[in-house]
């Protein structure tokens, strides 16, 4: 009986998982433009205080942006680029209605036009079944930690970097996010509304293997603190 329960289980949010990725519409970037302070008062220290750790690792702070996907989304984006210009962080916190959000991003172009990003919260992660785009989770990480252990993995990859150009991070990062949802397009995985491409929804091909990689993905990473797999 215990078998046939989980097996059970694993079905029942397999399918609910479907059914939320296909149906629910998504923004291609859904950062506001940048302001010079939060758009919305945080009750704890996280988006600032990762921003402080940043600014004390020599990034750039770019600005705060809040999501724009709805009334709904209260979240507040903290946008820096490091001083060799080949990371770009989005720190994020706010919530969705009651659930709350803290994560932060480390983004590494390349110059295949690819993004290995790490993350330190399973939140944070953003399956990608085209595999244009890889992560690594690091739970609990400080910003320092999620660093050091992003450039490691970098370098244990053969990642090769594509600096971003100073002046035009902020274009550059959201051309690479353009190009990640065509690449999935391409693959099948998503279908934008309309000509623009700003706004699409997963296919159904593409939401059932993006919730079965995600749901499996991540009770992996839950149960070994995000050791395996480390890239996916």
């Amino acid at each position: 009986m215990g078998i046939y329960f989980l097996l059970g289980m694993v079905v029942f949010f397999s399918v609910s998982l479907t059914i939320i990725h296909r149906l629910e519409k998504r923004m291609v970037w859904p950062y506001s433009e940048l302001q010079q302070v939060p758009s919305y008062a945080s009750d704890n220290d996280y988006a600032p205080g990762r921003r402080n750790d940043a600014l004390a690792a020599g990034f750039t702070m770019l600005g705060w942006a809040h999501d724009v996907k709805g009334p709904t989304y209260r979240i507040n984006y903290a946008l820096l680029v490091s001083p060799q210009r080949d990371v770009f962080a989005v720190i994020g916190e706010g919530a969705i209605l009651k659930l709350r959000l803290r994560a932060t991003w480390l983004h590494t172009p390349t110059i295949d036009g690819r993004s290995f990003y790490s993350t330190d919260h399973q939140a944070g992660v953003q399956i990608d079944p085209s595999r244009n785009w890889r992560s690594q989770l690091v739970p609990g990480a400080s910003f320092a930690e999620l660093l050091n252990r992003h450039r490691e993995w970098i370098r244990a990859c053969g990642v090769v970097p594509r600096n971003l150009t100073v002046g035009r991070e902020l274009a550059e990062f959201r051309a690479l996010r353009e190009q990640h949802f065509r690449s999935m397009e391409h693959a099948g995985l998503i279908r934008f509304t309309d000509s623009s491409a700003a706004n699409f929804y997963f296919t159904w091909y593409g939401a059932a293997r993006t919730a079965l990689l995600g749901y499996f993905l991540g009770l992996a990473r839950g149960l070994s603190q995000g050791r395996f797999p480390r890239s996916a």
